[in-house]
């Protein structure tokens, strides 16, 4: 009865445990169907991915050989769409292309590491009108089994053919930008080649006429001069001040242009040097005596009390940038002055205590500002007219241009340059009153430089007395008081040169000055200069170009046979230019042939530091301007001989 009773609770456990099991296969079933529907959901998904993505993507196998890519890949590779050709996939990349893409999938398959290569197809494609190449950028990813093996390969295709098409024509316009640059330089430069040559000649001339007829009537009052000969004499001095002023004025033009093409290329540098900053300023009011004169104005400079206190005498500042600037003020203050009843240009300089950062160029003196006021008696300026300043190719009104010429370029450019140095300018006018350009610059004190014993430098200027030109008045102003100092002595103008008829025995030997210049205007006009100042120019008719026969410069053959002091190398010459003679005569001296060093002074009209920078690094031993004035020719030369007189080359 018992094992009845067992037999049947073993039947209804059977059951229940069949009922179970029936329930969970059913469970089972139900979620291996929703996995089922899950993967080929997932799978539509990916499908649809694979469809309408933007990329090529493809699948390979652990041989590399493709088993699946969607459409995009088909339409980037632009390959026959068939089972046999996929393999050989690679037969539609470039040829020039396909051993890189070679190399980086064999690099994939043996190394099993990620891979991104680019590469263009055969097949071209058409964007915004133009036939493209097709690149890719193609990027595979290795996918391993449990023991490290290469399973399969994953990968991509990115279309980067509108991305390649903007690299190239951004290299051709930027290729394009370079050659236009070069050929404005170019053009710049032949320019201002050109304006610049014939200037020196006409300058040398006309300061030839005028202190020529200056010292006819000055070296004897007492003789009897004919009435018709003083009235040629006074029109033959007008004639050549106007043709130096003129020639002045076409000079300022062309430094404009060419400090306007340098901010543009933005090659425009401040190279900070010890100088006396009232001898710069010295300097530039001598560029203008005779436009001054000419124009019956009255010119002034006072020394403001502030530059007194700091006691300057020496600074650390760029000469010719504060010079470029106080020309353009100076000729604007004569431009509107020149018409005007009372005529009077006054330049102040002062000083204050700078405490902002400087950096190491600027050396561990003191740190000032200078500041420097151009006031004329102009006809001043309204509010309207001020605001408009300073701003490029900008002149007050457009009466300006039609009354007095000009640019416009001047201010502006003067803006640039005091800001280029750490400063600013600004005006203060009164209409019908007159107005005072001011303008600072930092700078730095210095004691007076450590000069070599053969340098020549000017006597030192005193800011407390300052030698007076035959023409301008210089004064200083003291505790505030606009009283003028006592009038000074004067002195000559340094831009005569009188013709030397009896030598003082005291006097330094004259220089043997080789000119070496292809011009035969510019040549003669030198020549004769020099010989006037006291000077010799052996050989000179004969150096003026290469001798083409030989292969050797008549400068190299002048150089071996004549005791020369220095040589004037024009850099711009036929068959052999200035620097290339330059460096021959430098080997010569290495040789021992030449057994001194001999000074090289470069004349050009080109003016680029970069330019003067590579005239130096040929050999030359300093760099000359065109146009250029004998006043200005003569202290170089002697700086140069005094240095290298001594100076021997050991063979």
């Amino acid at each position: 009865m018992a094992s009845v009773v067992l037999f049947e609770e073993e039947i209804k456990r059977g059951q229940r445990a069949a009922k179970l099991a029936a329930l969970d296969r059913q469970e089972l079933s139900m979620q291996l169907r929703l996995r089922t529907q899950e993967a080929v959901e997932s799978e539509y998904k990916f499908t649809r991915m694979a469809e309408f993505v933007p990329v090529g993507m493809f699948i390979a196998n652990h041989e590399g050989l493709i088993n699946f890519c969607n459409d995009s890949w088909w339409e980037l590779s632009r390959h026959p769409r068939s089972a046999d050709s996929v393999d050989a996939w690679m037969q539609s990349i470039r040829d020039e292309d396909r051993p890189g893409v070679e190399a980086a999938w064999t690099k994939l398959i043996t190394e099993r590491i990620a891979v991104t290569h680019e590469f263009r197809f055969k097949c071209s494609r058409e964007a915004d009108g133009h036939a493209i190449d097709t690149w890719v950028l193609m990027s595979a990813y290795p996918e391993r089994d449990a023991d490290g093996g290469l399973k399969s390969i994953f990968g991509c295709l990115t279309d980067i053919s509108q991305q390649k098409w903007a690299e190239v024509f951004q290299k051709q316009r930027r290729e394009e930008a370079v050659e236009l640059k070069r050929q404005q330089e170019n053009f710049i430069d032949i320019t201002s080649h050109e304006m610049r040559n014939p200037l020196s000649a006409i300058l040398q001339c006309a300061d030839e006429i005028i202190n020529g007829v200056t010292n006819y009537r000055t070296e004897d009052p007492s003789s009897y001069v004919p009435g018709n000969l003083n009235v040629l004499l006074d029109s033959a001095l007008e004639a050549a001040n106007t043709i130096s002023l003129c020639a002045s004025h076409q000079k300022r033009i062309v430094d404009d242009i060419l400090t306007l093409s340098k901010l543009d290329s933005q090659l425009l540098y401040v190279t900070p040097v010890d100088v006396q900053p009232v001898a710069v300023i010295e300097t530039v009011l001598k560029m203008f005596e005779s436009e001054l004169n000419s124009n019956s104005i009255r010119g002034e400079f006072r020394i403001d009390p502030s530059f007194q206190e700091l006691n300057i005498n020496w600074a650390k500042l760029d000469p010719s940038r504060l010079r470029q600037v106080l020309i353009n003020l100076m000729t604007n203050a004569i431009k509107f002055t020149q018409s005007r009843e009372n005529r009077s240009i006054v330049i102040t300089l002062g000083a204050s205590r700078r405490i902002s950062e400087a950096s190491p160029e600027w050396g561990q003196g003191e740190k000032i500002n200078l500041h420097v006021a151009v006031t004329d008696t102009g006809p001043g300026l309204d509010e309207n007219e001020r605001v408009i300043l300073f701003q490029r190719f900008s002149q007050a009104s457009p009466r300006t241009h039609v009354q007095y010429g000009g640019s416009g370029l001047g201010l502006f450019i003067s803006r640039i340059l005091t800001e280029l140095q750490g400063g600013q300018i600004g005006v203060q006018s009164e209409k019908g009153v007159g107005s005072t350009f001011a303008f600072y610059i930092k700078s730095r004190k210095v004691e007076l430089p450590q000069l070599s014993p053969t340098t020549i430098v000017p006597p030192p200027v005193s800011p407390y007395k300052i030698t007076a030109t035959q023409t301008l008045q210089y004064t200083t102003s003291r505790s505030g008081s606009d009283a003028a100092s006592p009038q000074l002595s004067q002195r000559k103008n340094s831009q005569n040169v009188s013709p030397i008829s009896a030598r003082d025995p005291h006097a330094p030997p004259p220089l043997d000055v080789l000119i070496v210049e292809d011009n035969i205007v510019n040549q003669t006009v030198l020549q004769r200069q020099l010989r006037k100042s006291g000077n010799n120019t052996p050989g000179s008719s004969k150096a003026s170009a290469s001798d083409s026969g030989s292969g050797e410069s008549e400068s190299e053959k002048n150089t071996e046979n004549i005791n020369i002091s220095v040589i004037l190398m024009d850099l711009e010459m036929p068959v052999m230019d200035g620097m290339t003679c330059a460096r021959k005569i430098r080997q010569l001296e290495r040789a021992g042939t030449i057994n001194r060093h001999i000074p090289i002074i470069a004349v050009t009209a080109y003016a680029r530091p970069e330019q003067i920078e590579n005239a130096k690094a040929a050999g030359v031993d300093d760099v000359i301007s065109k146009p250029f004035r004998i006043p200005e020719l003569i202290p170089k030369i002697e700086e140069l001989v005094a240095k290298y007189q001594t100076h021997t080359i050991s063979p």
